[in-house]
C-alpha cells in the first residue's frame, strides 16, 4: 500500500507516554470542585480535541494511573470521531502534602486520525458500497465491533469496482479502501468510467423492454460470450499483479478477460437493467475460479459465463446458466456460507 496517513497510523499507533514526576509545594489548596474524576477528564479531553488544542492541563487524584488517563483520552477521541495515532507526552506533578496532582498532556499534531464510526452491519454495508462506487479512499472507518470483513466481502463479491483496490486495516482498529501501487487513482477512474459506459451501451444493445429477469440475465450471459474472449495468458499470472483481464474494463472494453472479468462485467451490466447479482469465488477444474450468483425473479441461481464460453466461434452454451447448487457442485468448489444469497441484496446499495 502506498505511504500515507493510514500506513503511518498503523506504524505509530502506539502512544508514547513520557512520565515526569516533580515534587513542588502548591501555593494554595485545590478546591474539591476543581479536582476532576475520570468522567470529567474524558469530557475535558473531548472539548480539547474538538477545539484542536495540543496541551491539556487539569488537577485530579494522584492515584490515577497512566492507563486510566490513556483510557479517558481514547474514549474522548472516539466521541469526537478520532482515533489516537501519534505521540502523546504525559507529565504528572505531585507534592507530599496533597493527594491530588497536576496533569499536563501534550498532543502532537498527528495525535489523531479522523474516522467515520459505523454502528451496525447495515450501515457498514452501505458505507463499503458507497466507498467503492464513489472511490472514496480518503475515509477511515471504525466500529467497536469491527466490520472490516464486510469491506473485504463487498470488494470480493463486487469485482466490478476492483481496479487494484486494496482493503487496509491498522492496529488502532481503523479500516477502509485505497488504490494499490499498480494504478494511480486517475487511471483507475478512467477505466471505471470507460467500463461503465461500455456496460450501459451493451445493455441497450442486448436487453429489450418487457424482458423478465431471467431473460435479461440470459441476454447479458450471451452478450459476454459473444463479445469477450477468455485470456489464457492473463489466467497464468501469479501473485497480485494488476491486469485489465481481471476487470469489467477488460471484458467490456478490451473484449478479453479471465473469469473474474466476466463476473465483474455481468454484475455491472446487471445493475444497469435492475438485476441483483454478486460474484462467488472458489475453485473449478483444480484452479481458482469466479462465477455469478443472481436473483432471477423470486429464484436464486448460478451463472458461469466463463465455462459457457467455448472460445471457438459463435456457439453459445448454457450448461451453467440458471444452474442449481447441485449442478455447480459437480465441477465447482466453494464455501457456501461465505456467499449466502442474502448478500445478493447488497447490490442494491450500489
Amino acid at each position: 500500500m502506498k505511504a500515507g496517513k493510514k500506513i503511518v497510523a498503523a506504524v505509530i499507533c502506539c502512544l508514547l507516554f513520557l512520565t515526569g514526576i516533580c515534587f513542588a509545594p502548591q501555593k494554595q489548596a485545590v478546591a474539591a470542585s476543581d479536582v476532576l474524576d475520570l468522567k470529567q477528564i474524558e469530557q475535558t479531553f473531548a472539548q480539547a480535541i474538538k477545539k484542536g488544542k495540543q496541551s491539556v492541563t487539569f488537577t485530579a487524584p494522584a492515584s490515577y494511573s497512566t492507563a486510566q488517563i490513556k483510557n479517558a483520552l481514547e474514549k474522548a477521541a472516539k466521541s469526537q470521531n478520532r482515533l489516537l495515532a501519534g505521540s502523546v507526552q504525559f507529565r504528572k506533578q505531585t507534592n507530599s502534602t496533597s493527594t491530588n496532582a497536576k496533569y499536563t498532556i501534550e498532543l502532537s499534531k498527528d495525535a489523531f486520525i479522523k474516522i467515520k464510526r459505523l454502528k451496525s452491519e447495515t450501515e457498514a454495508k452501505k458505507a463499503a458500497a458507497k466507498a467503492l462506487k464513489d472511490r472514496n479512499y480518503e475515509e477511515s472507518y471504525y466500529s467497536d465491533t469491527s466490520y472490516y470483513q464486510i469491506f473485504v466481502k463487498m470488494l470480493q463479491q463486487h469485482p466490478e469496482y476492483n481496479y487494484n483496490t486494496v482493503v487496509w486495516r491498522n492496529t488502532s482498529g481503523a479500516y477502509g479502501y485505497q488504490v494499490g501501487r499498480s494504478l494511480t487513482k486517475k487511471q483507475q477512474g478512467e477505466k471505471i468510467k470507460a467500463a461503465d459506459k461500455a456496460a450501459q451501451d451493451a445493455v441497450k444493445d442486448c436487453v429489450k423492454s418487457g424482458m423478465s429477469a431471467k431473460q435479461k440475465a440470459k441476454a447479458i450471459h450471451d452478450y459476454l460470450i459473444l463479445n469477450c474472449t477468455y485470456d489464457k495468458k492473463a489466467a497464468e499470472i501469479l501473485g497480485n499483479k494488476y491486469d485489465d483481464a481481471f476487470t469489467a474494463y477488460g471484458a467490456l472494453v478490451e473484449g478479453s478477460a479471465v473469469c473474474q472479468g466476466y463476473a465483474a462485467a455481468f454484475n455491472l451490466m446487471a445493475k444497469k437493467c435492475g438485476l441483483q447479482s454478486m460474484t462467488v469465488c472458489g475453485r473449478a477444474g483444480g484452479i481458482a475460479h469466479a462465477w455469478t450468483y443472481a436473483k432471477l425473479g423470486s429464484k436464486y441461481s448460478y451463472i458461469d459465463c466463463t465455462w459457457d464460453d467455448p472460445d471457438d466461434g459463435d456457439e453459445i452454451r448454457d450448461d451453467y446458466f440458471d444452474a442449481s447448487e447441485k449442478k455447480m457442485r459437480e465441477q465447482h468448489v466453494w464455501t457456501a456460507a461465505d456467499f449466502p444469497k442474502e448478500d445478493i441484496k447488497n447490490a442494491k446499495y450500489f
